[in-house]
């Protein structure tokens, strides 16, 4: 939709780059303010944000890139130009929680209870990225004729893929992240077993990703087993998880409280 806000010289302001960084922001700022009632110092959770952010940006970047490795092969310095898109939020997962943990373990704070706290603000940057990818032109959708369905410019992905109108599905993922940013916000009110809350987002994001998967467009090369995209197959691993980690939370939750 707008891919460039603005050009200066040689300086390109571009949408994606400046709401990603948005994304991180908001993030932050959001587990700051919720970290802060809970006595946490506000040095350490600008340090962890900062880590979880770097670390995301490292993941995700590496996810997407391995993926469309075709596309890079022949332009490899193009790998570093993630303020033109191309990040994968899995990959930015898989990376950012075993560097949290680590940053945590070294700081003697324990990792469930941040990580509840910051399962509303990863909500919330994930609404806020997408929106960025909506006006970059990028992660979209398959051809649609429902009323909303948007036609991109053609100096963007998806114009230059298809010229007709197409599914945005940014625009689903990032309501979802708002939606499950406040419902989060709602359900932490109320008292629950330490890793609750972040569960229930992997868990939520994972069943959502799947479906949401259905209307996306990919390439061939990332169809696997039965015809479900990559992004699907870690969807069902993230739900998996999410349900098994829940338990034994639970369960160990109960047991400390019945000593």
């Amino acid at each position: 939709m707008l891919p460039t806000i603005f050009k200066i010289g040689p300086f390109t302001l571009h949408s994606y780059g400046l709401m990603l960084a948005l994304a991180f922001l908001s993030a932050i700022l959001l587990l700051e303010a919720k970290a802060k009632r809970s006595g946490l110092s506000k040095d350490v959770i600008m340090d962890f944000g900062l880590v979880v952010m770097v670390a995301s940006v490292i993941g995700s970047r590496a996810f997407y890139v391995l993926s469309h490795w075709v596309e890079y092969a022949a332009r490899p310095l193009t790998v570093l130009a993630v303020w033109e898109g191309g990040l994968t939020f899995y990959g930015g997962v898989l990376l950012a929680v075993p560097a949290g943990i680590i940053y945590l373990k070294r700081k003697g704070i324990a990792f469930w209870p941040l990580a509840d706290m910051a399962a509303p603000a990863f909500a919330l940057g994930l609404g806020i990225g997408r929106f960025g990818c909506f006006l970059n032109g990028c992660c979209f959708g398959n051809p649609s004729f429902l009323p909303w369905a948007v036609k991109f410019p053609g100096d963007t992905a998806a114009g230059a893929a298809f010229t007709c109108a197409l599914h945005p599905t940014q625009l689903y993922e990032a309501i979802f992240g708002f939606l499950a940013m406040a419902f989060l916000l709602w359900l932490g009110k109320i008292k629950h077993f330490p890793g609750a809350m972040f569960c229930l987002f992997l868990g939520m994001y994972g069943v959502w990703r799947f479906g949401l998967d259905h209307f996306r467009y990919y390439e061939a090369s990332q169809l696997w087993l039965f015809g479900l995209t990559n992004n699907q197959w870690i969807s069902l691993g993230l739900i998996v998880f999410a349900l098994v980690s829940s338990l034994i939370l639970w369960k160990n939750n109960k047991r400390q409280k019945s000593k």
